[in-house]
C-alpha cells in the first residue's frame, strides 16, 4: 500500500514567501531607500556619506545580533516570530522617517532599528529555512528563493522615484513602510521552520502512519526516507571545530571584500571612462536580469555536481567578469561586462547557503549561519571604504578593481581547500551548541 503524497508540497510556499520577502526587503531597505539620498540631503543639509553611514550601521548591528538570534531560527516557532517582528519593525522604521529632521534620529530608526529586519526576514528564509525543506531539490529551491533579492534593483528604484514625484519624499516613506508591512506580516504566517513540524519530510514525502508502515515493503520505505535520514546534522559547536567551517568563512570574507565596494563604485567608474549615469545604468540592468535568470541553472547544476567545485568555478568566473570592466570601450562592451558579472555572481548567492547546508546538515542552520554572518558583514562594510580609498590614492579605479579580482581568485583557492568535514559523530538529534 502506497503512502499518498501531497498534491502540493508546502515547502514551495516557503520558497514563494522568500521571493516576496527578498524583493520587499532589498527593494525597500536598500535600493529603494537609496533613491531618497539626494532629496533628504538637499533638504536637511546632510552629506551623502552621512546619509549612507546609516546603511553601514544597519549592516554592522545586524551582524552583531546574528550569533544571538541565529539559534532562534532553528526552533519551531522562532522563524515565524522573527518574520513577524521583521515586518512590523520594517514598516514602523520606514513610516516614522516621514518626520525625520536630524541625522542621529535617522541612524536610530533606519540604522539601528532597521538592523532587526536583516536577521529575521528574507536572508533567514534563504540560508536557514528553505534548505531545511529540501534535500534532493535543495539547489533549485534555494535558487528560486534567492531570486527575490535580485528583483530589488530592477523595480524599486523606478517605483520609489515615481512615488516621490507624486507625493514628496516624506510621504513616500509612509507609502513604502505601509506597503512593506502589508506584504511582510502575512508572509510571516506562512513560515514553518521544518517540514517535520507539519508531518512532512524534505522534498514532499509524508511520514507514513503505523498501519501503512507495516504494510509497505522495507525497500519502498527506505527509498522514500533515504534523502531525509541520510543527511546528518552538526551543531554549531561541532561545525566550529572543523577546518571546513573556518575556511568557508575566510572564502566568503574574501568574496564580499571584492563585491560590495566594486558594485557601489560602478556609476562613478563609468563616469570616469566617459559614460553618463543613464548609460551606465544599462550595465546594472544587464547584471540584474542575468543574475536572476541564471540562478535556477546554477541551482539545478548544484544538485548534480559537488557544490565545492562549482563554487570554485563561480569565483573564478566572477574574477574574469571584473577584468571585463577594465576593458570597456563602448556601450556594447559595457552591457557585456554587466551581463557577464550577473551570470557569474548569480551563482554565489546560491552556492553560499547550499555549501553550508550540504556540509553541516539542515537542523542547526540558523545557529551556524549566525556565526558566519558577522564576518561577512564586516567584509561588506569595509569593501566600499577600501575601494574608495584606493581610488583616492591612485586616482583611478584600475588598482582597486584588480584587487577585487584577486580577492575572488583567493576565495576560489580557499574553497578548493575546504573539503567536506567528517560528520560520523554528528547526529540529527543533537542539541544546538
Amino acid at each position: 500500500m502506497r503512502t499518498r503524497r501531497p498534491r502540493f508540497f508546502y515547502g514551495w510556499l516557503v520558497v514563494i514567501a522568500s521571493v516576496l520577502a527578498g524583493a520587499v526587503q532589498s527593494g525597500g531597505s536598500v535600493w529603494g531607500a537609496s533613491v531618497f539620498a539626494s532629496h533628504m540631503t538637499d533638504e536637511l543639509g546632510w552629506t551623502r556619506s552621512a546619509f549612507f553611514g546609516a546603511f553601514t550601521l544597519r549592516a554592522i548591528v545586524g551582524g552583531v545580533l546574528s550569533p544571538f538570534i541565529g539559534p532562534m531560527q532553528d526552533t519551531r516557532s522562532g522563524p515565524r516570530i522573527l518574520m513577524l517582528l521583521t515586518g512590523v519593525t520594517m514598516g514602523f522604521s520606514l513610516i516614522t522617517l516621514k518626520w525625520i529632521d536630524n541625522i542621529v534620529l535617522f541612524y536610530v530608526l533606519f540604522g539601528a532599528l532597521g538592523a532587526l529586519t536583516m536577521v529575521g526576514g528574507a536572508e533567514m528564509l534563504i540560508v536557514a529555512i528553505v534548505p531545511k525543506w529540501f534535500v534532493r531539490m535543495r539547489g533549485r529551491a534555494v535558487a528560486i528563493a534567492s531570486s527575490g533579492t535580485a528583483m530589488g534593483p530592477l523595480f524599486f528604484p523606478f517605483l520609489v522615484h515615481g512615488i516621490i514625484t507624486l507625493v514628496g519624499w516624506r510621504d513616500a516613506w509612509v507609502v513604502l513602510g505601509i506597503g512593506s508591512m502589508v506584504i511582510m506580516v502575512p508572509l510571516a504566517l506562512m513560515v514553518r521552520s521544518r517540514p517535520e513540524d507539519i508531518g512532512l519530510l524534505p522534498d514532499g514525502a509524508r511520514e507514513p502512519d503505523p498501519a501503512q508502515q507495516r504494510q509497505a515493503q522495507a525497500a519502498a520505505q527506505g527509498e522514500r526516507m533515504r534523502a531525509a535520514r541520510a543527511e546528518r546534522s552538526m551543531t554549531r559547536r561541532q561545525a566550529m571545530r572543523t577546518y571546513a567551517f573556518w575556511l568557508l568563512i575566510l572564502a566568503f570574507f574574501l568574496a564580499m571584500l571584492g563585491m560590495g565596494g566594486f558594485h557601489a563604485n560602478w556609476i562613478p567608474y563609468f563616469e570616469d571612462i566617459g559614460f553618463s549615469p543613464a548609460v551606465g545604468a544599462w550595465a546594472a540592468t544587464a547584471y540584474g536580469v542575468c543574475s536572476i535568470s541564471v540562478r535556477l541553472v546554477w541551482g539545478i547544476v548544484a544538485e548534480r555536481f559537488p557544490v565545492r567545485y562549482l563554487l570554485v568555478i563561480q569565483a573564478l568566473l566572477t574574477a574574469v567578469s571584473i577584468m571585463l570592466f577594465l576593458n570597456i570601450s563602448n556601450v556594447p562592451t559595457l552591457i557585456i561586462a554587466g551581463a557577464s558579472h550577473g551570470l557569474a555572481l548569480g551563482g554565489f548567492f546560491i552556492m553560499r547557503p547550499l555549501i553550508i547546508a550540504n556540509y553541516f546538515g539542515r537542523q542547526h542552520l540558523g545557529a551556524i549561519n549566525g556565526i558566519l554572518r558577522p564576518f561577512v558583514t564586516l567584509s561588506g562594510a569595509v569593501s566600499p571604504l577600501l575601494i574608495a580609498g584606493m581610488f583616492d590614492i591612485f586616482g583611478t579605479y584600475r588598482e582597486a578593481f584588480l584587487l577585487a579580482t584577486f580577492t575572488w581568485v583567493l576565495a576560489a583557492g580557499v574553497v578548493f581547500l575546504a573539503a567536506p568535514p567528517r560528520r560520523q559523530r554528528a547526529t540529527s538529534e543533537s542539541v544546538v551548541g
